[in-house]
């Protein structure tokens, strides 16, 4: 097929194209390339195909590109409102990891001195519990025992305060 052939067979439907694909997509630039991607197809099929009813194949052809892109709109929509969910929760456990930081080190600085120490030597600096055991000069059992008991101490004291919030809310 001549692109004049083309031209007679397929241009005159442009109008009507772009207003199906209007009606569907709702957006004029979207409509322009649905309509554009379709003479695209056509063009680059002119040879391969015997059509009867150049006006319905090409209807077909503008609807289901519309189709796609309203899918295709659809989950970049689903996707941006997945994100904004997560990040709203990211936000909202980070707020709350902080929160809780910050109860924690209030915890830690009511502890006994030598629990206080310990605490902050293997969870903050991470130290193993021999080099705890040597900086302090206590031995690795007593580190292992007295930091144990600031654990556990510190634990029921969070969950007091969580508790607590939480019953008062």
């Amino acid at each position: 097929m001549t692109s004049e052939d083309f031209k007679k067979k397929y241009l005159p439907y442009a109008e009507k194209l772009y207003a199906l694909a209007f009606r569907l997509l709702n957006n004029k630039d979207e409509a322009s390339d649905a309509v554009q991607d379709a003479f695209v197809k056509l063009w680059n099929k002119r040879n391969d195909l015997e059509i009867q009813n150049t006006e319905a194949f090409s209807v077909t052809i503008v609807k289901n590109i519309c189709l796609d892109m309203l899918r295709k709109r659809r989950r970049t929509e689903l996707l941006t409102d997945a994100e904004k969910i997560e990040s709203e929760k990211n936000i909202s456990k980070q707020i709350e990891i902080h929160y809780d930081w910050v109860q924690m080190q209030r915890l830690i600085k009511q502890l006994p001195d030598i629990q206080q120490q310990l605490i902050i030597l293997r969870h903050v600096k991470e130290y193993s519990m021999a080099e705890i055991a040597e900086k302090t000069g206590l031995s690795e059992a007593n580190v292992r025992t007295t930091l144990s008991r600031a654990r556990k101490l510190l634990r029921e004291q969070f969950e007091k305060i969580n508790n607590y919030e939480y019953n008062r809310n």
